[in-house]
């Protein structure tokens, strides 16, 4: 399925790493009181991108035919989002789509349709 990633792109992981040393940037926070969670982020991105979970890739968009009034006001919107807070706006979008191909999977788990009961093995 071309809409749908195998594990998260590597450019993705490293958003997520990149992300998250410019928050801790623009928040003055040392390097040695966040090493624990920099090394389980980036223990979280390495171990996404070998996974089998699906990440959406976006392929389908296309933006060459039209496009809805509501579509380029999210588009719109979402730009002014991000020109408040660029650290931490980008950086939690880039958990969020870390995080999107486990809850894509949770999502599947919870709701796969249970095996209907064998006809005939009433007696």
């Amino acid at each position: 399925d071309k809409r749908f990633f195998q594990g998260m792109p590597s450019p993705s992981a490293a958003a997520l790493i990149a992300g998250f040393v410019w928050v801790m940037v623009e928040y003055g926070v040392p390097g040695q009181d966040v090493r624990w969670l920099a090394t389980a982020l980036a223990l979280f991105g390495g171990l996404s991108m070998v996974s089998n979970f699906r990440y959406y890739s976006g392929k389908e968009i296309n933006l060459r035919k039209s496009v809805p009034f509501f579509a380029i006001l999210l588009i719109v919107l979402a730009f002014i989002l991000v020109s408040t807070s660029p650290p931490e706006v980008l950086f939690g979008v880039f958990v969020l789509y870390g995080l999107s191909g486990y809850g894509d999977a949770l999502w599947k788990l919870l709701h796969r349709k249970k095996p209907s009961p064998l006809q005939g093995s009433e007696k």
